[in-house]
This record gives structure tokens, C-alpha cells and sequence, in this order.
């Protein structure tokens, strides 16, 4: 189990330990920690099993928009990437920023600032 907070927000959720480990999500995060410091949108994947024979990963995108932070829980269905799925940089792979879906419906999304 894990958690995320944005300012007053927490939510948890459970990771899937069949491909990566505690530690390599901890150093998954780390690096996307780092390059979201650097003004860099990423992705922190919160449940990953093998890319081969999944259909999607669960993550928490985090754009850096105009000095805001915008946090969106997605799933990222690896058919749907613009590029293939990156395992060497897993902070990579994350969708464009959109507030609202497909349907025409907002996104759910939680917004602080850097």
C-alpha cells in the first residue's frame, strides 16, 4: 500500500509487486520527483505488472503548467501512448494534458502550487 498528498488531499492505493519491487517504485518516484523539480510533466506509475502482456498502468500524471502542479490519476493504456512505452524512464510516459475527456466530462483533477 501507498499513498499520495496534494496539500490537504490523500488518497492510497496498492502497488502490484509481481514485476517491480517496493524499491525500484521508490526509485521510479525519486526520478520523476527530480525531473518534475526541473519543470518537466511526468508520470508516477503506482501499479505496474509486465509491460509486455499488460493493457495499461495505473500512475498519477503531474503537468507543470504556468507554476502550478496538476495531479490526474489515469491509467495509461499502453496502445494508446503517442510513443511505445519507455521502461528506461518510466516518468516519460504520460498523456498530454486535457481537463476534459473524450466524452466531454472534466477530468477529475487536484491542483497545487510549486
Amino acid at each position: 500500500m501507498g499513498s499520495i498528498q496534494i496539500d490537504d488531499f490523500m488518497e492510497s492505493f496498492e502497488s502490484d509487486l509481481s514485476y517491480w519491487s517496493k524499491e525500484m517504485y521508490e526509485a521510479h518516484w525519486l526520478k520523476a520527483s527530480e525531473e518534475l523539480s526541473a519543470g518537466n510533466s511526468v508520470s508516477f506509475i503506482t501499479s505496474i505488472t509486465e509491460p509486455d502482456s499488460s493493457n495499461f498502468i495505473r500512475s498519477w500524471s503531474c503537468y507543470s503548467i504556468d507554476g502550478e502542479l496538476i495531479f490526474q490519476e489515469r491509467l495509461l493504456f499502453l496502445d494508446d501512448l503517442e510513443t511505445p512505452f519507455n521502461l528506461k524512464e518510466p516518468h516519460k510516459n504520460i498523456y498530454s494534458y486535457e481537463s476534459i475527456n473524450e466524452d466531454g466530462d472534466k477530468i477529475s483533477e487536484w491542483r497545487t502550487r510549486v
